[in-house]
């Protein structure tokens, strides 16, 4: 199996939040000109503004962190947290289904822990196909015939 190595898409983390950071500064300037916020509420909306600063870049950091690696018949998860190298004979069983959101998750379960793979993983088509392969080469429990509807 080739080397294949997967990001975290931070996109979907940090647009939001990068719109949240200049607009609310444009709208509670705009408030304060206006109404003469008193001090406490002005100090307790500077808070907010940088509790959200500081929330977004480590969200930023964390998901810069993570990413999938298919390496040497090896699943590697890397995180800001460390990495954990997971071999065949380690995952007990491997599902695929989709989330309240429509998304499609891989859970994989090795021994009493859990790893998730999902959309937020860049390229996702090619990272599913080496999980399938990974899957189909190392003759794993999981429920991929039924959930592609693949009669065994």
């Amino acid at each position: 199996m080739e080397e294949h190595d997967y990001v975290y898409q931070l996109r979907p983390l940090i647009i939001p939040g990068l719109l949240f950071l200049i607009l609310y500064p444009l709208v509670m300037g705009s408030v304060h000109l206006l109404w003469k916020l008193p001090s406490l509420e002005t100090a307790v909306l500077v808070g907010i503004y940088v509790a959200a600063g500081l929330g977004i870049i480590a969200l930023w950091v964390i998901g810069k962190s993570k990413h999938v690696e298919f390496k040497d018949q090896q699943i590697v998860f890397h995180s800001l947290l460390g990495s954990h190298i997971l071999e065949p004979k380690d995952i007990r069983r491997v599902a695929f289904y989709f989330d309240g959101k429509g998304q499609e998750v891989a859970q994989i379960r090795a021994g009493e822990k859990f790893f998730y793979v999902s959309e937020s993983y860049f390229p996702f088509p090619e990272l599913m196909s080496d999980l399938e392969k990974f899957i189909m080469q190392y003759d794993l429990r999981s429920n991929f015939a039924s959930y592609t509807g693949i009669n065994e």
